[in-house]
């Protein structure tokens, strides 16, 4: 208790001392001529200005939010059908199909294409491909084009990427096996 007491004490004693001080205040007078002065000083000198002369704003508009992901709740992407897809063919890339077979003699024509575990699957026009959100767009008697969408680096247009399926010579086709004799058809 005692040290908290003197402590006290020898704290409002420095205070005391530093509040006093060996100078007079000046008189009243005096503080207001050098105000006088000082408003006669600002009116001779020309005005400078403390910062810029305009104020910055940031305009949001038509610029992506850095804090959205641009791949999720893109309403332009799903404007355009590149939603993402359960469809099978949206499971792998439309570099790892193979085209093996067109049908295009009729108005609807259609293509077949093999995924890399060896199953077929039949596609139409506007058929989902494609991890990217692909569609079919055209299905030719030799190639099937298939359109993927991308975004910008600013987010603000969807650019189209075309992508083909070439059909596969029969000249350069694997041999199909005869399972009755095990040996190649063309043997």
């Amino acid at each position: 208790m005692k040290t908290l007491s003197f402590s006290i004490l020898a704290a409002s004693f420095v205070l005391g001392a530093v509040g006093c001080s060996s100078e007079a205040p000046p008189p009243p007078v005096a503080k207001k001529a050098a105000a006088k002065a000082a408003t006669a000083a600002e009116a001779a000198a020309p005005a400078a200005s403390p910062g810029p002369e305009y104020t910055y704003s940031y305009n949001p508009a038509g610029r992506r939010d850095p804090f959205r992901s641009p791949v999720v709740d893109n309403p332009k992407r799903e404007k355009l059908g590149g939603t993402a897809c359960d469809e099978p063919l949206c499971r792998w890339d439309v570099d790892q199909l193979r085209l093996v077979a067109v049908i295009s003699g009729d108005s609807n024509p259609l293509a077949m294409v093999e995924d890399p575990q060896g199953r077929g699957h039949v596609m139409r026009r506007n058929t989902k491909v494609g991890r990217r959100g692909g569609k079919v767009t055209r299905i030719l008697r030799d190639k099937v084009t298939v359109s993927e969408f991308t975004q910008s680096t600013d987010g603000t247009k969807l650019i189209e990427n075309e992508r083909s399926l070439d059909l596969v010579p029969e000249s350069k086709m694997p041999a199909e096996l005869n399972l009755l004799t095990n040996r190649n058809w063309g043997e």
